[in-house]
Protein backbone atom coordinates (compact mmCIF):
# COMPACT_ATOMS: atom_id res chain seq x y z
CA UNK A 1 0.00 0.00 0.00
CA UNK A 2 0.83 3.26 -0.81
CA UNK A 3 1.12 6.69 1.78
CA UNK A 4 0.18 9.83 0.40
CA UNK A 5 0.68 13.00 2.43
CA UNK A 6 -1.93 15.70 1.42
CA UNK A 7 -2.11 19.12 2.36
CA UNK A 8 -5.76 20.77 2.31
CA UNK A 9 -7.16 24.19 4.14
CA UNK A 10 -8.15 23.21 7.75
CA UNK A 11 -11.81 23.77 6.76
CA UNK A 12 -11.57 20.96 4.35
CA UNK A 13 -9.91 18.98 7.23
CA UNK A 14 -12.23 19.70 9.58
CA UNK A 15 -15.70 19.31 7.35
CA UNK A 16 -13.94 15.37 6.75
CA UNK A 17 -12.93 15.01 10.39
CA UNK A 18 -16.60 15.81 10.50
CA UNK A 19 -17.89 13.34 8.11
CA UNK A 20 -15.59 10.67 9.20
CA UNK A 21 -17.19 10.96 12.92
CA UNK A 22 -20.41 10.32 11.66
CA UNK A 23 -19.48 7.00 9.89
CA UNK A 24 -17.61 6.31 12.94
CA UNK A 25 -14.18 6.16 11.19
CA UNK A 26 -11.41 7.80 10.90
CA UNK A 27 -10.21 10.72 8.73
CA UNK A 28 -7.85 8.74 6.71
CA UNK A 29 -10.43 5.51 6.12
CA UNK A 30 -13.28 8.12 5.09
CA UNK A 31 -11.02 10.22 3.10
CA UNK A 32 -10.25 6.71 1.02
CA UNK A 33 -13.35 5.05 0.76
CA UNK A 34 -14.15 8.33 -1.09
CA UNK A 35 -11.73 8.32 -3.05
CA UNK A 36 -12.61 4.99 -4.25
CA UNK A 37 -16.02 6.02 -4.89
CA UNK A 38 -14.60 9.19 -7.20
CA UNK A 39 -12.08 6.82 -8.88
CA UNK A 40 -15.17 4.27 -10.08
CA UNK A 41 -17.24 7.16 -10.99
CA UNK A 42 -14.89 8.63 -13.22
CA UNK A 43 -14.28 5.54 -14.49
CA UNK A 44 -17.86 4.67 -14.97
CA UNK A 45 -18.57 7.98 -16.88
CA UNK A 46 -15.45 7.62 -19.39
CA UNK A 47 -17.32 3.74 -20.36
CA UNK A 48 -20.88 5.30 -20.75
CA UNK A 49 -19.43 8.40 -22.99
CA UNK A 50 -17.53 5.67 -24.57
CA UNK A 51 -20.71 3.41 -25.25
CA UNK A 52 -22.54 6.94 -25.87
CA UNK A 53 -19.77 7.64 -28.88
CA UNK A 54 -20.82 3.84 -30.32
CA UNK A 55 -24.44 4.86 -30.47
CA UNK A 56 -26.48 6.71 -33.49
CA UNK A 57 -30.04 7.98 -33.73
CA UNK A 58 -31.11 5.48 -36.09
CA UNK A 59 -29.96 2.83 -34.06
CA UNK A 60 -32.09 4.57 -31.27
CA UNK A 61 -35.31 5.33 -33.41
CA UNK A 62 -34.86 1.51 -34.49
CA UNK A 63 -35.18 0.64 -30.99
CA UNK A 64 -37.61 3.18 -29.79
CA UNK A 65 -40.26 1.94 -32.82
CA UNK A 66 -40.17 -1.27 -31.59
CA UNK A 67 -41.43 0.01 -28.14
CA UNK A 68 -45.01 -0.20 -28.07
CA UNK A 69 -47.43 2.48 -27.93
CA UNK A 70 -49.84 2.49 -24.68
CA UNK A 71 -50.67 5.15 -22.51
CA UNK A 72 -48.61 5.78 -19.86
CA UNK A 73 -49.00 4.57 -16.12
CA UNK A 74 -50.97 7.52 -13.88
CA UNK A 75 -48.52 9.57 -12.39
CA UNK A 76 -45.93 9.05 -15.35
CA UNK A 77 -46.98 11.67 -17.65
CA UNK A 78 -45.43 14.51 -19.18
Amino acid sequence: MKAVELNMPDEIYKKLENLASQDQQSVSAFALRKLEELARAVEDFKDLEGRGKRGSREKFNSSMAKVLKVPPIAGDEL
